[in-house]
């Protein structure tokens, strides 16, 4: 086994992004979903009048991330989809925004517990903000990026979240990534703060302001976690295991605490719906160790493993694989692994075989546009940054803002903002992820995206024509483990 990443030391990774996105959990099963369901009601949206400058540093090392640059001289340099709007008249229309500038805030665990797991997301929306600015910015007004960095805990998300609001004064939150979202969710949905994010908690599935980029088809009345705290699953990824490795024998990891063993339990429901015999293996949060898991999946002919532990215990069940000199079919990991150092932190009894579902396509897709652009914008920003799928969504989250920036005439408001997010119809914001993207209502079939590492092409690859869609995938609920808050 090759050398592990010493700063991707991680404990535990709250997998509700990947479970309940990549899984299908924002289509849910007709059965589940009130006939009179609406769209929630958008309050208006308030902010707490304090004053005070951005700082340097703050709370949770909040940093201003502004980064100006020359306009482009070409419109192949701007990184929108969209392009320019005609030319208007800007308005000072709401908190965060000027007639020259859009402030936006995020807050994303660069550092904590689980080392700089989820800092991709900061580092692809800062390479987003850069490139956006050296292109002129969105309609005359250049991006304004203060970034939080919480730790992972939820008392500095609190402080995070306070700052942004009171102090920094932003527009909205994009593309948070951390899993203490639960200690400033309430808060934030109590100031009408747009939230457009990744969902490592249920804070997405629960409150009205929040929306989670992969959509989700809840009410978020702010009471309830899902429909009656059940979360909706679709079986299409493991179809597709079933299909394409063509054993039935498969198993699930999990660790002895609430929010792995929800996402265990998700997995291991869905492997049985579609006739998977399936093991689980509950191994200890604080002492993993896998060598007798290994050894009787080796017994039993198991040939595809899923997991909702961290990528540090998935090294070291990998790393008991080789011990043994056992491989399997599929070994189904989660978005956190979906990076570039998978090459040098996971030897050949998983590598090879490692595959992602999700709902977008590859950062490693040189093919399209949107992804040149994004890996042009880390290469000239951010140079040093792993490239990283998380930082590709950032740049989607993105582009769903400045879709709505383009078309607001001029006069962006958070109510608005979130009216034009709760508009979506099986939408693929910038042509990268799956044509489902909707808000507070089920669409017609599960898609998804699938990746595969392949040593060959020396990264990720699409393991399945983009997108890969199931019209008739079996559906099913699982309880959750924690309120989002």
């Amino acid at each position: 086994m090759s050398d592990h990443v010493a700063n991707r030391r991680i404990a535990v990774l709250l997998l509700a992004c990947t479970v309940l996105a990549a899984c299908g959990t924002r289509l849910p099963d007709q059965a589940f979903v009130d006939a009179r369901q609406q769209a929630p009601s958008q309050e208006q949206t308030r902010s707490e009048q304090v004053a005070g400058e951005a700082e340097v540093v703050g709370p949770g090392d909040t940093t201003p991330d502004t980064v100006a640059g020359p306009a482009a001289t070409t419109a192949t340099s701007a990184p929108a989809a969209s392009g320019q709007p005609a030319a208007v008249s800007n308005k000072a229309s709401d908190v965060g925004v000027t007639e020259t500038s859009i402030k936006l805030g995020t807050i994303v665990a660069e550092n904590g517990v689980l080392g700089d797991t989820f800092a991709p997301a900061a580092t692809g929306l800062r390479s987003w903000a850069a490139a956006t600015n050296a292109a002129g910015g969105i309609g005359g007004r250049k991006v304004e990026l203060v970034t939080c960095d919480d730790r992972e805990d939820r008392g500095r998300t609190l402080e995070c979240a306070r700052k942004l609001v009171e102090s920094d004064k932003v527009f909205a939150l994009i593309a948070t990534n951390t899993r203490s979202m639960g200690g400033a969710a309430q808060y934030l949905n109590d100031h009408g703060i747009p939230v457009l994010g990744n969902p490592i908690n249920n804070s997405f599935y629960r409150y009205p302001h929040f929306f989670s980029v992969y959509g989700s088809p809840y009410r978020r009345d702010g009471r309830t976690v899902g429909n009656g705290g059940q979360l909706s699953n679709y079986s299409t990824v493991y179809r597709y295991f079933r299909e394409k490795i063509g054993s039935d024998q498969a198993a699930v990891f999990s660790y002895d605490i609430a929010e792995s063993a929800q996402a265990g339990d998700a997995f291991q429901k869905g492997l049985e719906v579609e006739g998977f015999k399936v093991t689980r293996y509950v191994v200890s949060f604080a002492a993993p160790s896998f060598d007798s898991a290994v050894a009787d999946m080796q017994r039993k002919g198991t040939k595809v493993v899923l997991d909702s532990m961290d990528e540090g215990a998935n090294r070291r069940l990998c790393d008991a694989m080789e011990r043994r000199g056992f491989s399997v079919g599929a070994k189904v990991s989660t978005i956190p692994l979906m990076g570039d150092s998978l090459a040098k932190n996971f030897g050949d009894a998983c590598r090879p075989v490692t595959y992602v579902p999700g709902d977008s396509l590859p950062y490693t897709d040189k093919a399209n546009p949107f992804v040149a652009r994004y890996r042009d914008a880390m290469a000239r920003y951010q140079r040093g940054k792993e490239l990283h799928q998380w930082g590709l969504e950032a740049w989607a989250m993105a582009q769903m803002l400045q879709d709505y920036l383009v078309k607001s005439a001029g006069a962006p408001t958070r109510k608005g903002f979130e009216q034009h997010l709760l508009s979506l119809r099986a939408a693929s914001p910038a042509g990268i992820m799956t044509p489902t993207i909707q808000y507070g209502a089920a669409t017609a079939r599960d898609c998804v995206a699938i990746a595969k590492w392949d040593d060959k092409a020396g990264g990720w690859i699409s393991a399945t024509p983009f997108p890969y869609c199931i019209p008739n995938a079996k559906q099913y609920a699982t309880g959750v483990a924690e309120q989002g808050n």
